[in-house]
């Protein structure tokens, strides 16, 4: 019994020891590390530089052809308006993509069939800048300022040039449009 008193005693005043006694411990600071630079929120609009498609060619005959097809195309340059429309209002982008593309298939259609329709002309110009073929769409617009130039088709080409300028998908190359269109 006398051994289990002094290891009590022992235990008491040199084993346990107190719960803030001793040495604190030294604390390290933490390596400060240098903040990542701030990258840019606004994305990059990744524009095609190249066009394929010649729209400044005149055929011979091509006024004459226009002028047959006319009337028979108009409904084909408002379904390509409403594709259009309709890529817009689109929530997924596969959609957009597969309306844009209609879009474009059914008013280059038109513009072989009608080669100097000023809405046409136009209409294609808006969605090729959709499509982000920012040449071809600035080509057409070229062609709309060369219409312009035609008494027979002059009035509509006024009209369609001054709904490009206010028209939002154009405005993303606002100073490349104008100078297509010769403003």
């Amino acid at each position: 019994m006398r051994t289990i008193i002094v290891a009590a005693i022992c235990l008491a005043v040199g084993g346990c020891a107190g719960l803030y006694s001793g040495k604190p411990e030294r604390v390290r600071r933490p390596k400060t590390e240098k903040m990542p630079e701030e990258t840019a929120t606004a994305v990059e609009i990744k524009w095609v530089t190249e066009c394929k498609a010649s729209f400044q060619e005149e055929p011979v005959g091509a006024i004459a052809k226009h002028k047959r097809n006319e009337a028979r195309v108009r409904p084909q340059i408002e379904q390509g308006a409403a594709l259009l429309e309709q890529a817009s209002a689109a929530s997924d982008d596969n959609e957009k993509a597969g309306a844009v593309k209609q879009a474009i298939n059914t008013l280059r259609r038109v513009l072989d069939d009608a080669p100097y329709s000023p809405r046409a002309t136009y209409q294609l110009a808006v969605a090729y800048a959709r499509a982000r073929r920012k040449e071809c769409s600035k080509l057409l617009l070229k062609r709309l300022a060369v219409l312009e130039t035609y008494p027979d088709f002059s009035a509509e080409a006024k009209r369609m040039i001054l709904s490009a300028q206010d028209d939002p998908t154009l405005k993303l190359f606002e100073k490349e449009m104008l100078e297509a269109l010769g403003k």
